[in-house]
């Protein structure tokens, strides 16, 4: 940048400096000749006041002599007679008649004195141009030296991930710094963005592994067994490696309309064999008529599986399961709780990576960023039955909450059906 900017100030100045001597030089002969014409006629004019008072030659020689012009032999003079004394002048030159002493014309006639070339005059004026030109340089550098540096830093900035830089100067300079600023931006949410999808495809596998966990342990004994118990436990391990691997993302997005009901209906089907396979107890409460909620369907099934996979993965075969659905005043509630050992710590179980029990906390927190995203809120905490409970709050379609709304946790069993596996 700085040499870039040097290079464009020395051109701009010798651009000037050239035409500012050229000039100078120009105008210096101009001035030579003026003074070389004025001293020919003051010479001319000396010579003709002594031919209108004398015209004898050894007098005029004498007037002639004292000249410039006459020493330097550029002096005719046409006495009246028609006799000529000093130089014959032929070509251009500078002529003065006159009435000479005694009656007659008489004339001076001049050679014009060679205007000298300013060599000295124009050597000072480039010397002093140059000179001109580096101060310019120079001073024109100093204040692009700041606009330099921040150039260097938001170079540098940008090269490093997640770096941000803060610069004060020109308009164009601070837009520059916040569209690099914005490209970061940019690019941590797409990379947020495939890190989150990486991370809820790989606990969506959860579902599966856990039905096959419990399908691999009813087969049985025998070296076939063995090795597909052995192909699950691999599998999931590699599960968990990738959701380690993953640094937390930003919260989902929210996706159209579906029916809460509907789709905790069809999932508990899946999970309600499982818990009859495990001989686990299962209780699924859920109001009558549809309960719309502002989720797509696959992410409310990837919600409710995630809660129900910590349930068959974190507690003992025998420790019962409840989901349960409940309407309360413009709210809808998806409560998920059971009878195993409950959270350690449940106000941070909520956050990815530090559930406990061995849990990555990926359910919990794809559960909790997505609800929250709708504006909804989620609660960990002990329930009935001795363990952990989830609670799910999302706004009801077609009512507007506002922060003052009463935001109490009462579950009112308004018309609701029961079904126990």
């Amino acid at each position: 940048m700085t040499r870039l900017a040097a290079r464009a100030l020395v051109r701009a100045c010798g651009a000037l400096a050239v035409p500012l001597v050229l000039l100078t030089v120009v105008l210096t002969v101009w001035h030579e000749r003026g003074l070389v014409r004025e001293r020919d006629r003051h010479d001319a004019a000396l010579v003709a006041e002594v031919l209108t008072v004398s015209t004898d030659p050894d007098v005029l020689r004498a007037a002639v002599s004292r000249t410039e012009a006459g020493r330097s032999g550029r002096v005719e003079v046409r006495l009246p007679g028609g006799g000529v004394l000093g130089v014959r002048v032929d070509g251009p030159a500078t002529v003065l008649a006159v009435r000479a002493a005694g009656g007659g014309e008489a004339s001076v006639s001049l050679t014009p004195s060679p205007v000298p070339v300013p060599f000295a005059t124009a050597a000072l004026v480039l010397v002093l141009a140059a000179v001109c030109a580096a101060g310019a340089v120079l001073l024109g550098l100093r204040p692009l030296r700041p606009l330099a540096g921040a150039l260097a830093l938001i170079t540098e900035v940008a090269g490093r991930d997640g770096g941000r830089v803060r610069v004060d100067g020109p308009r164009e300079l601070v837009a520059l710094a916040e569209a690099v600023n914005a490209n970061a931006d940019r690019t941590e949410h797409l990379l947020a963005k495939e890190r989150e999808m990486i991370a809820d495809v790989s606990h969506r596998l959860r579902t599966p592994l856990t039905a096959l966990r419990l399908d691999a342990d009813a087969i049985g004994t025998g070296a076939a067994a063995d090795r597909v118990r052995a192909s699950v436990e691999a599998l999931g391990r590699d599960v968990d490696r990738i959701i380690h691997s993953l640094r937390p993302v930003a919260p989902v997005t929210t996706a159209p309309t579906c029916d809460l009901v509907t789709a905790v209906t069809e999932r508990m089907v899946f999970w309600s064999a499982h818990a009859e396979t495990q001989g686990r107890p299962c209780e699924v409460s859920l109001p009558d008529g549809p309960t719309p909620v502002p989720l797509s369907r696959d992410r409310l099934d990837a919600v409710v599986d995630a809660l129900l996979a910590n349930v068959f993965q974190h507690t003992p075969p025998a420790a019962p399961v409840c989901v349960e659905v409940v309407r309360h005043a413009g709210w809808v509630t998806l409560v998920v709780e059971d009878g195993g050992p409950g959270f350690a710590d449940p106000g941070r179980a909520l956050r990815r990576g530090a559930s406990g029990s061995g849990s990555t906390g990926l359910g919990l927190d794809i559960a909790r960023s997505t609800v929250e995203a709708t504006g909804g809120h989620v609660v960990a905490d002990r329930g009935r039955l001795g363990g952990a409970r989830v609670r799910l709050r999302l706004c009801g379609i077609g009512r507007e909450h506002s922060p003052e709304d009463p935001r109490a946790w009462r579950l009112w069993k308004d018309g609701r059906t029961r079904a126990t596996g």
